[in-house]
């Protein structure tokens, strides 16, 4: 092993060793060279060997003590003018080399699943698969199971700027905190598992990849340049080592979580509509290409070509329950024509909910590839069951008639849920809609039942839907929370780790608290917000002037990254107005969850296409919103987006229904303006 310098000494077994290894300069380009730098002084001191290719660089470490560690400032000079240069800082920390490894919206645990390599978008296996797993991903970023492995991050690929490393055997950690972007342009993170070796993590000036992951492809060459350093212009870095003493995986995240609340946020949101200007653009545009009146839905996309409604996961029942808010009496009878429409025809054999429509039939699964088996995933019929739910509640609140059909599909989808718990102890993530059997398990996919179990049970008054849900939450949270990640709760991501999935889980246990008062449900609804909050990005991400997000003045702090293969930002979260947030500070007095919630809601509205956005997003109408906020690289350029009407368009208008636009708590008289354009000005989480 290369001669190391002590950063972190291990302290009576709590605490991480943190050692530092030899920076080494990589040379790019025709000039291609790694040059390892020389220890000099007292040790944080390193200089290029005399005759070598960077003779007169020298990097010196100034280590200065904090509450939570060690900060480091590291300084570059060089004493002669360096072309296309990457300087390369390996940290190795004392932890084991299977570890539980974070790096926020990227991997979590290592990403160490199952992989099936196969292009976007990539689809069921038909062999090998159980109604208990195994998780299979495509061939995304990632660290191995059972073998040595390297993965290569830009860091603007990371919601929050650190690595998190935890060794449950030891019950300690360390958090690596780092400049996601300096002079250098964006920094790179590496890393790196050995057998038998501490795991190591390699911070990059700038971010110069071997292999650079592209949408479930990889690409070989990248041609990323290195740096230029100026003879007598110190570069200057920072990096913060963490010791984190844990007794658990999600005890260790909620340091993560914490670190990402003390990232700074300008407040300017130059592109902010109001709440009510948002949802009037956004019901006209349902309204104008959404709504298809021979079938009696508003589709989950325009035109009408292909699946063109989805009774859950991007659109569906939740475009109907956010219409029946509307202050409009027309949109209004067109959601429940909706609820009628999907209560009479929509229900399977088992009481689910279909999946799909095409038009013209309704069908459990979408499209399938030659040895891929067909999509019947158990997210639909779910958040279907809780949207027609939340119309029911609405409609007895306004004193409207109520079918007893509503009641009974509601019905119907409860009782397949219980009995496929009872059978399979979860909900699985896709299941036979004929008879209710999980076909492939095993998934947080199920988690979007626990939040219509709750309501089903205050509907129905019936014990048996709030006892399942209990039991959903126990083992969701045991088989996921504890394991440090949710995933399956997306269609096109096979069984991704994910933001969605995670999101359910929060909300379902928020409302479980909510109905029962029992504690435990409060403790693991904590837990998921902390692990969801590793999903939001909060800095300011930089955009390229010149590129198309750049040019309007996006400002993507609070973009919530989707997951860990399709590696986009995203405004809100899919589907949801995050009010289980709201809740949840009002449950715990915690104002980090307001502030959370600040920051993902004043992301959302500076995305409503408007006019004058043609060069922007060509072809979409006023009113709709593209999912892809891209701050990273991962499926297309920094600073680019895509053409689509997507489900984004619904969760800021259920964030403009559910939220109110100023709110005070009545736990800590905080005050905050969530409607961008309210006041007061809205506070930072800074």
């Amino acid at each position: 092993m290369k001669s190391t310098t002590p950063l972190l000494e291990e302290q009576n077994g709590r605490s991480p060793a943190a050692r530092l290894a030899a920076p080494q300069v990589i040379f790019s380009g025709d000039n291609a060279a790694a040059v390892t730098l020389e220890p000099a002084g007292n040790g944080l001191h390193f200089s290029a060997p005399a005759g070598s290719a960077a003779e007169g660089l020298h990097v010196t470490f100034t280590p200065s003590e904090s509450a939570d560690g060690v900060a480091l400032e590291v300084c570059i000079e060089s004493a002669v003018a360096l072309r296309g240069v990457q300087l390369v800082l390996p940290l190795e920390l004392g932890l084991g080399w299977k570890s539980y490894v974070i790096a926020p919206g990227a991997i979590y645990n290592g990403n160490r699943f199952v992989v099936s390599p196969q292009p976007y978008a990539p689809y069921l296996l038909t062999e090998g698969v159980t109604p208990d797993g195994p998780i299979v991903v495509a061939d995304i970023p990632r660290l191995s199971a059972d073998t040595g492995y390297r993965t290569e991050l830009a860091a603007n690929a990371f919601a929050i700027p650190a690595v998190g490393v935890f060794d449950p055997q030891q019950r300690m950690g360390c958090l690596v905190g780092f400049d996601i972007y300096g002079d250098w342009g964006a920094s790179g993170v590496n890393l790196v598992t050995l057998p038998g070796e501490p795991v190591k993590v390699e911070l990059c000036l700038p971010v110069m990849r071997k292999r650079r992951y592209r949408f479930c492809d990889w690409e070989d060459v990248t041609n990323e340049p290195g740096m230029d350093l100026e003879p007598g212009k110190p570069i200057r870095f920072h990096v913060r080592l963490m010791p984190v003493s844990a007794e658990t995986i999600p005890a260790f995240i909620h340091r993560v979580a914490l670190h990402g609340d003390t990232c700074v946020g300008s407040a300017p949101r130059p592109r902010s509509l109001s709440f009510a200007d948002a949802a009037e653009r956004i019901e006209a545009k349902q309204d104008a290409h959404n709504w298809n009146e021979r079938n009696g839905y508003y589709q989950s996309q325009m035109g009408e070509k292909g699946w063109i409604l989805q009774t859950g996961w991007v659109g569906g029942g939740v475009t109907m329950a956010a219409m029946a808010m509307s202050e409009n009496p027309e949109r209004r009878r067109r959601a429940v024509r909706m609820l009628d429409t999907l209560c009479r025809n929509a229900v399977t054999p088992s009481g689910y909910f279909h999946g799909l429509h095409n038009g013209e039939r309704w069908l459990s699964f979408g499209g399938k590839r030659p040895g891929c088996r067909a999509f019947s995933l158990i997210r639909r019929p779910l958040e279907c069951t809780r949207d027609v739910l939340k119309v029911l509640e609405l409609l007895r609140t306004r004193g409207e008639k109520i079918e007893p059909v509503w009641e009974s599909a509601a019905k119907g989808n409860l009782e397949a849920m219980v009995s496929t718990a009872e059978r399979f102890g979860h909900l699985g993530y896709t299941v036979d809609f004929d008879t209710g059997d999980v076909l492939w398990g095993d998934t947080a996919c199920g988690s979007f039942g626990i939040e219509p179990l709750v309501r089903g049970a205050a509907w129905f008054k019936e014990t048996r839907y709030l006892e399942t849900a209990r039991k959903l939450a126990d083992y969701y949270g045991s088989h996921f929370l504890d394991r440090g990640y949710t995933c399956g709760g997306v269609g096109d991501a096979l069984m991704a780790a994910d933001t969605e999935s995670n999101y359910a889980l929060l909300a379902g246990l928020v409302h479980l608290h909510r109905a029962t008062g029992e504690a435990c449900w409060l403790e693991r609804a904590v837990q998921a917000a902390d692990l969801f909050a590793t999903w939001v990005l909060r800095y300011d991400a930089k955009l390229p002037v010149d590129s198309p997000l750049g040019r309007i003045g996006i400002q993507a702090r609070g973009a919530v990254f989707a997951n860990t293969q399709n590696q986009h930002g995203a405004p809100g979260v899919c589907t949801s107005s995050c009010e289980a947030l709201l809740l949840l500070h009002e449950a715990t007095g915690e104002d980090r969850f307001l502030h959370m919630l600040v920051d993902i809601v004043g992301c959302i509205s500076q995305m409503i296409v408007r006019p004058g956005d043609e060069s922007v997003w060509p072809g979409l109408p006023d009113g709709s919103i593209s999912e892809r906020l891209m701050t990273m690289d991962g499926m297309c350029p920094i600073g680019h987006t895509a053409s689509l009407s997507t489900w984004s368009e619904i969760s800021m208008l259920l964030t403009a229904r559910e939220l109110p636009p100023v709110y005070q708590s009545p736990v800590t008289g905080t005050k905050v303006a969530f409607d961008p354009c309210a006041a007061p000005m809205n506070p930072t989480n800074a």
